[in-house]
């Protein structure tokens, strides 16, 4: 009995050493800038890194907010971040100044900027702004809704047109319509009482991709196996934030106490068809079609901001998106 003792004694030492001597692998430390300041947009990112599938995927994620100062595409071509979210334009537009940024991921399928007015107002269609006053500011939401007008046949000079980023010009009747997105400030709107109807250029053949993740290109080229991981756990992230929306807004809500659970409430719920489509449902979450990133090219070429060439083949992949 004592040889046996001291046999499984001397064997239970050896073990204890092996464990103590075997190498430990510290997590990747990386960094997403996120394109605005945190809230349920983000729901997939901060469910990733909640529920641990980015420590599981051996990632150390610190999630960023961004802000009027804080442009997630500058940052990442800086090397200041790892990864960074945004529009397809603003990656395109970076692109073009020499930024070398590249598409991995696309989360929203269809993108939330269009035009908010009053349901009172009957606008239902692009035609319906035909001799409204318009309200709008440079940026995406215009961008899109002048390829949306123009789809549909309606002219500029049809429309009078106020360059304002005012919501109170909408609520006191001074405009009838404005650009803006239809996931915030909508919903801000009807939670004050005021109901309102939304034109989205995607239900208008204009495609295009928001909350897109993006790396510098010599992070894909000198760290794939990286990329992927991160995206494969942050498409798990979103599927669970969708799957638990009450526990996402309660999360989020808890990293930025400035947020109003209620409307954040809603405006998880309405994302939740600009995140999953027939398309996102058949491929995975954050799947995307490298033709929607030459279509957005064409969109910024003859109506936004785009004046320097840029290959739009080379400015994403879609090796980094998990078979289903």
């Amino acid at each position: 009995m004592k040889l046996r003792a001291r046999a499984l004694s001397a064997a239970l030492t050896l073990t204890a050493i092996v464990a103590l001597s075997a190498p430990v692998f510290a997590a990747d430390k990386v960094s997403l800038r996120l394109p605005w300041l945190l809230n349920v947009q983000s729901a997939g990112y901060v469910m990733a890194r909640e529920k641990g599938f980015y420590a599981d995927a051996g990632l150390d994620v610190d999630i960023m907010p961004g802000g009027p100062n804080l442009n997630s595409t500058a940052l990442v071509a800086s090397g200041a971040n790892t990864f960074g979210t945004n529009d397809v334009g603003q990656i395109l537009l970076g692109d073009a100044n020499g930024m070398d940024l590249v598409m991995v991921a696309a989360c929203f399928q269809r993108h939330p900027a269009g035009v908010v007015s009053m349901e009172k107002s009957g606008i239902k269609k692009p035609a319906d702004l035909i001799g409204k006053t318009l309200a709008y500011t440079e940026g995406g939401p215009w961008t899109l809704t002048k390829a949306m007008l123009a789809k549909a046949g309606v002219s500029l000079d049809k429309i009078k047109l106020v360059v304002s980023p005012s919501d109170q010009l909408l609520v006191n009747g001074s405009v009838d319509a404005r650009t803006d997105f239809v996931i915030n400030e909508a919903v801000a709107l009807d939670l004050q009482g005021h109901k309102t109807s939304s034109l989205l250029p995607s239900d208008f053949g204009i495609s295009t991709y928001a909350e897109v993740i993006f790396a510098a290109r010599k992070t894909v080229d000198s760290n794939p196996d990286l990329v992927k991981r991160f995206v494969a756990a942050t498409q798990k992230g979103y599927d669970y934030a969708y799957a638990h929306k009450d526990e996402a807004v309660k999360t989020i809500v808890g990293l930025n106490n400035q947020l109003d659970p209620v409307q954040q409430t809603k405006q998880i719920e309405l994302q939740e068809s600009f995140v999953y489509t027939d398309f996102s449902r058949a491929k995975g979450a954050c799947a995307f079609d490298g033709a929607v990133i030459g279509e957005t090219e064409k969109t910024l070429r003859e109506f936004g901001d785009l004046k320097t060439d840029v290959d739009a083949s080379k400015t994403y992949s879609i090796e980094f998106i998990p078979a289903k």
